[in-house]
């Protein structure tokens, strides 16, 4: 009825205002903190600190915009945005950069082409573990099926 072989479209996620969130995130989908992140952030999608957003983490993405307060360091694939409203405190690795007028940066920013394979070679030893363990419950789902 099911295939084993589906897999599951990324949906983005969401850090609603008034929410604090503390750990790790490792994620294909996009990602929209509205609340409060303490940790670290990895995806191959796009982060967006909102305007009320504060984030105390350091994150890998491909395109961030920030319009909240983001303190760590970032490494960015693509574009980093930082809007009128928005503040970085730390580090940033990235491809481009736009701070808006308004806008705050206060750290060291290092442009690289780079970045791309790092968080390429991050990314896939992510998805290595994941297709191992896919393929440690297929053959656990076979072995079931043989038992019943």
């Amino acid at each position: 009825m099911f295939k084993d072989t589906k897999k599951l479209i990324g949906t983005d996620t969401l850090i609603g205002q008034g929410t604090v969130v503390e750990g790790s995130i490792l994620t294909e989908a996009n990602l929209r903190i509205e609340g409060e992140f303490h940790g670290e952030i990895t995806t191959k999608g796009e982060i967006i600190v909102g305007e009320f957003g504060i984030a105390q983490a350091d994150m890998n993405c491909v395109t961030l915009t920030i319009a909240g307060q983001v303190h760590g360091n970032v490494t960015v694939n693509g574009r980093l945005i930082i809007t009128p409203s928005g503040q970085l405190n730390g580090n940033a690795v990235v491809h481009s950069i736009i701070v808006q007028e308004g806008g705050s940066f206060n750290g060291e920013c290092q442009m690289s082409t780079a970045v791309k394979s790092e968080l390429s070679s991050l990314v896939k030893s992510q998805d290595e573990k994941q297709d191992k363990q896919d393929k440690q419950d297929k053959q656990e789902k076979a072995k079931a099926r043989q038992a019943g």
